[in-house]
């Protein structure tokens, strides 16, 4: 039986510093309207007020980060599905309608579209990769070449995302992608081609490179036997291919005694033999000399 309420809730992050009119006039001009938006941090009771929509509430989250609101957003939601729209991102009037009417199959713990990348202004993924049913994402994201889910084009199942434990409060690059590969875990995906969501730019880093959340992830998993077995090959090769960008980036930022480190550590050259020789071939072109033959063998 359906829960008493709306069919989405919409989780609303806020961040200080980015306007929340523009998400909250995308939400006005939805077709489909059986929603509840959720403001979540601070500012979150002027978000409503501004909204004046009762379908928009405020909630307060005395937890610092998007992910710990989102989080909140999650378990406050009172719809079986769940959309994000990140302030700063924003929605075309039939964004929910088409992630609504994928959910009908009954078959998926998530929904994503194909979002436009607002500095390109083109879709993140070739208008050929076709629509319909992704029974195992890390097939799917290896073979589209990119993280093929974003925040502000998903529509998630709130109790799979609950089971899957929601979004990682722990420091370290890809908090989206960690949640997403647990839920992949859980069941399939459905993709809908149709672009009706567009993502806005997002704020350069200048942190050092963090390992990526989900390649700690899946080792463990994979480790334990956790993976379903028609999937584990697939989380096996992604997990690879996530560590072998992580090493192109620190030798990127100057760090390619890490980056030779990373490659040598965590990843596997016949899992991804031309990507492997790529990131090598980078770490050279870092400008840093290799160890002699001799010292990697330990001779004098």
């Amino acid at each position: 039986m359906r829960r008493a309420g709306p069919r989405v809730s919409v989780v609303l992050p806020l961040r200080a510093g980015v306007p929340v009119g523009p998400a909250l006039a995308a939400l006005r001009a939805q077709t489909f309207g059986d929603f509840e938006a959720l403001a979540v941090g601070e500012g979150a009771l002027e978000a409503a007020g501004a909204a004046a929509d009762p379908r928009v509430r405020a909630l307060r989250e005395d937890g610092a980060g998007r992910a710990a609101a989102r989080n909140r957003g999650v378990t406050a939601a009172r719809a079986e599905w769940v959309a994000f729209l990140d302030p700063g991102d924003l929605w075309r009037e039939d964004h929910l309608a088409e992630l609504v009417a994928a959910t009908r199959f009954g078959d998926a713990v998530a929904v994503f579209g194909n979002p436009v990348l607002s500095g390109s202004g083109r879709p993140l993924l070739p208008m050929s990769v076709p629509a319909g049913r992704v029974a195992d994402l890390f097939a799917f994201s290896l073979r589209v070449g990119a993280a093929p889910v974003r925040a502000s084009a998903v529509l998630i199942e709130r109790a799979a995302a609950i089971d899957a434990g929601l979004f990682p409060l722990q420091a370290g690059c890809g908090p989206d992608l960690d949640l997403w590969g647990r839920l992949a875990l859980q069941g399939p995906f459905r993709y809908v081609a149709r672009p009706t969501a567009v993502l806005g730019p997002d704020a350069v880093s200048r942190r050092l490179p963090a390992p990526p959340l989900l390649a700690a992830t899946l080792g463990r998993l994979l480790d334990e036997g956790a993976v379903p077995a028609d999937l584990a090959p697939a989380a096996r090769r992604y997990r690879n291919r996530l560590m072998l960008g992580h090493a192109r980036r620190l030798a990127e930022a100057g760090r390619p005694a890490e980056a030779r480190a990373t490659l040598a550590r965590d990843c596997v050259p016949g899992l991804d033999p031309g990507r492997y020789l790529a990131a090598l071939a980078r770490i050279w072109r870092a400008g840093r000399a290799w160890p002699a033959p001799g010292a990697l063998a330990g001779s004098p």
